[in-house]
Parts: structure tokens; C-alpha cells; sequence
């Protein structure tokens, strides 16, 4: 009897410790897709935390006077040193007028028309508000408040006509002078700025 007890002790430790490792080696695959499963999650949270800022920040048509597509626009920054020279001097002045802006493409190089004239540079924009061809005065004068000159160009007054409206400005800034055409086109809802070669005979009318 003595010698079954002593036979059975050790083989029932034996059968305890094998059933001890058994378990730990069961959970820790359990473990493993706890943790997983638990990152999985984490993901899903951040992504989701950051659809909502972004969501937050996204501008959203808010009246009838809003312009759809300057909320589908995207919004580019511009290529060259000039370009963005004019766009430091521009933006400021369109988003004051029309509550934002979206500065959306720019010409590849310069372009000479028939006349012998240079466009340097033709910079286009979007605008939060509808334009309509009588968005020309109070953008001329915005613009003139901001310092910008008149010039003979096209007149010392912008042009209204049934499709937008068009307007010339000098104005200089600490790189270099600028001789501008600014065209509203109210079937495009698009604002264009032409920056023309210096020296032209136009400017000097």
C-alpha cells in the first residue's frame, strides 16, 4: 500500500505540471489575438478621429450665395518663385471680398500674343461667393485700397460686361513691379490674373 501511495505522488505531480503547461501554451495564442484584435481597434478609432477633424475643417456650402465650385476645387500651391510673389499680393485681397479663395492652376510659360504682348505669368482662382459681372467694382476698389495703382492698360475704371468683367492694375512689391489684367469670368466662376511684361507700350498710354 506504502509503495502505491509513493508510486502515485509523483505520477499525479507529474500529470499536474504536464496539465499546467498545456494551459499556458493554450492561452497564449488567445492572448496574441487579443492583442491583435485590440490594435485592430485602436486603428479603426484614430481613423475615424481624424475623418471627424478633418470633417471639422472642411469648408461646407452655408447659403444660396455660395459657390459649389469652390468647395469641389482643390486647393494647389503656386510652382515658382514669381508665382508666388503674385500670389502673396492677390489672395489677400480676394479673400477679403468674397469671404475665401482657391488658387487652382497656373500657366507652364510665357505666352506672346499677336501684338507682340507678354504674359509672364496667368494665375487662376477660385472664389467662395457666385461671381457676376458686377463683382468688378468692389474688387477694383479692394484692390486699390490694398495699394495697387490703375493703369491705362484697360482704363483707369474696370469693365462690366455680360460675361464678367476685366480691370488693370500696376502694383510692386519687394522682388519686382507688376503690370496686371484681372478678369472675372462669371460663366466659369473663375477668377484669372494675367501679369504682363514690363515696359509695354500700354502701360504707358
Amino acid at each position: 500500500m506504502r509503495k502505491s501511495i509513493l508510486i502515485l505522488i509523483p505520477l499525479c505531480v507529474v500529470i499536474i505540471l504536464f496539465s499546467g503547461c498545456g494551459k499556458k501554451q493554450d492561452d497564449e495564442p488567445t492572448k496574441k489575438a487579443d492583442q491583435s484584435e485590440l490594435a485592430r481597434i485602436d486603428k479603426l478609432q484614430q481613423q475615424q478621429t481624424s475623418k471627424k477633424s478633418a470633417d471639422t475643417h472642411k469648408p461646407v456650402i452655408g447659403n444660396i450665395s455660395d459657390n459649389p465650385a469652390f468647395f469641389s476645387a482643390a486647393n494647389h500651391a503656386p510652382a515658382n518663385d514669381t508665382a508666388k510673389d503674385i500670389d502673396s499680393i492677390i489672395m489677400p485681397v480676394l479673400k477679403k471680398v468674397f469671404g475665401d479663395a482657391k488658387f487652382v492652376a497656373e500657366s507652364k510659360a510665357p505666352q506672346t500674343k499677336v501684338d507682340g504682348e507678354v504674359v509672364e505669368n496667368r494665375l487662376t482662382y477660385v472664389v467662395r461667393q457666385l461671381l457676376t459681372p458686377q463683382d468688378g467694382t468692389p474688387l477694383h476698389s479692394a484692390f486699390t485700397a490694398a495699394g495697387f495703382k490703375t493703369s491705362p492698360r484697360l482704363g483707369r475704371k474696370p469693365t462690366i460686361w455680360s460675361h464678367g468683367a476685366t480691370m488693370s492694375l500696376f502694383k510692386s512689391t519687394s522682388k519686382r513691379g507688376y503690370s496686371f489684367v484681372i478678369n472675372i469670368d462669371s460663366d466659369k466662376q473663375q477668377i484669372v490674373v494675367e501679369s504682363y511684361k514690363l515696359g509695354s507700350k500700354y502701360d504707358r498710354m
